[in-house]
């Protein structure tokens, strides 16, 4: 499934969820970089590649791990950099589209809340490792997962620091649940609209403030979230995903909730 061009180039994955936004890391915020939720083993989104480094590297101390590899492949005219796996591959080895690069690890750039991932950054080679003056991708507007209609869910899956929502009214398909808005809201301060400067959040008016360069909307969550009258800390909203990941409250399989945003 392509999800994005970089350069003009067709960035590729399977069927599994992803995030352009829902992370508090600036080449996000700045439309250089996306997190890839594969099941285990992470694999190579573009048709070529080379691998020229690999560098482990240490970390802050979100969750109890405090170190990661960067891996950095050459392809075509950019460098793709690439965290949170641990390699399979060989510097100097070439890979193609769908090759395993190896093995998703948890990293302490993680939230304790965050699942297993890979995080792909687009760079000039020549300037492969800072999180500012990133390559800018350009996203395909797809229809993934059925929106959710109103603001009542119910809690289908419990993990230790969240749990996982599924709306109990469902409607057209867009990019998100939240039709085509994205982000960790308001725990990571922003949040995305695809294509549009404006979009509507559990009945809420939201408008970005920034316009990026790939027509992505960037707009702060200077609201709250409440879950039956309950302040929660947040809700995370991901592309190709059904369910909603809700962050805080003391809740259990079974529950049904009414999320309200102030």
């Amino acid at each position: 499934m392509e999800i994005a061009r970089v350069n003009g180039l067709p960035f590729e994955i399977p069927n599994v969820r992803y995030s352009f936004f829902d992370t508090p890391y600036v080449p996000h915020k700045l439309g250089t970089a996306v997190d890839v939720y594969f099941e285990e083993k992470a694999l190579f989104p573009f048709e070529e590649g080379k691998l020229i480094e690999i560098r482990r590297i240490k970390t802050p101390r979100h969750i109890p791990v405090g170190e990661d590899y960067l891996l950095i492949f050459e392809v075509e005219d950019f460098c793709l950099k690439v965290l949170h796996v641990n390699p399979n591959v060989k510097l100097g080895e070439k890979v193609f589209l769908g090759d395993e690069i190896g093995e998703l690890r948890f990293s302490g750039f993680f939230s304790p809340w965050s699942d297993k991932h890979v995080h792909f950054e687009f760079r000039p080679c020549q300037d492969r490792y800072r999180a500012r003056g990133g390559i800018v991708f350009f996203p395909i507007i797809r229809k993934l997962v059925p929106m959710a209609k109103g603001n009542e869910f119910e809690v289908i899956e419990k993990k230790e620091h969240y749990v996982w929502l599924k709306p109990l009214r469902r409607g057209r398909k867009k990019m998100t649940p939240f039709g085509n808005i994205e982000g960790g809201m308001p725990h990571y301060h922003y949040g995305a609209i695809f294509g549009d400067l404006e979009g509507d959040l559990l009945g809420k008016k939201v408008r970005a403030n920034i316009l990026l360069e790939n027509n992505v909307g960037i707009f702060t969550t200077d609201f709250r979230v409440f879950a039956n009258g309950r302040e929660i800390k947040g809700v995370g909203v991901y592309c190709n995903e059904d369910r909603l990941k809700l962050i805080g409250g003391d809740l259990e399989v079974g529950d049904l909730i009414t999320l309200e945003i102030i």
